[in-house]
């Protein structure tokens, strides 16, 4: 492989769409969400798409560079959607839980791709994309919530934190976690909070009974 052919880069001379760059994407994805993201070497991703191994770099420096487009594919899609269901909402708290709530479907509609992409944390590059994507989420939010408190830039970074941590949660067991939601919604300034059950008043005479 010539250094020339290294340098193309990803979809330099065949284009973003392009039908091959595509395969290799689809193969990488299934590649990292049945085998984890040790799978995807060069050679696996190639092999799996059914193509020459020099065709990679054709569309792709290296393995890393495919990480890199694959997460911004997954955030790229997620936002978007997150977009459109909120869009007939007004700024305000509401449209934050639409938000919010997108954030945490989306992760569940593709929980492999998500935990691939975790996974794939400990990249520089990841990192990055990572501090990029919580920065464009917070600012969303902190336009929402201009009106509701007096440090919404602040407030929204701290939301976003906690959207994560219950998308984590939530990835973890594999499930939707109703009462996490809850709480974390709990937390929108302006959104009020849940009501809370009743006491049991068996236990409650259990207790004056002591």
């Amino acid at each position: 492989m010539t250094d020339a052919t290294r340098r193309r880069g990803p979809g330099s001379r065949a284009g973003g769409t392009h039908p091959t760059r595509l395969e290799l994407l689809d193969a990488a994805t299934d590649l990292a969400q049945h085998a984890g993201l040790d799978a995807l070497t060069v050679a696996a991703i190639t092999e799996a798409a059914g193509h020459a191994k020099g065709t990679f770099y054709v569309h792709f420096a290296d393995r890393t560079e495919v990480v890199v487009e694959l997460h911004r594919q997954f955030h790229d899609a997620l936002f978007a959607s997150i977009e459109r269901e909120s869009a007939a909402l007004p700024a305000g708290p509401e449209r934050t839980q639409a938000r919010i709530c997108g954030f945490l479907d989306g992760c569940r509609a593709r929980p492999a791709v998500r935990a691939m992409l975790l996974e794939a944390r400990s990249l520089p590059a990841i990192v990055t994309l990572v501090e990029q994507r919580n920065a464009q989420a917070a600012a969303a939010l902190a336009r929402d919530l201009h009106a509701a408190v007096p440090h919404p830039r602040e407030t929204a970074r701290l939301l976003v934190s906690a959207t994560i941590e219950v998308a984590l949660q939530e990835l973890s067991a594999g499930r939707r976690l109703p009462r996490l939601r809850a709480a974390l919604l709990e937390f929108v300034p302006g959104l009020g909070t849940a009501p809370r059950p009743s006491p049991d008043p068996t236990r409650n005479r259990a207790r004056e009974r002591r």
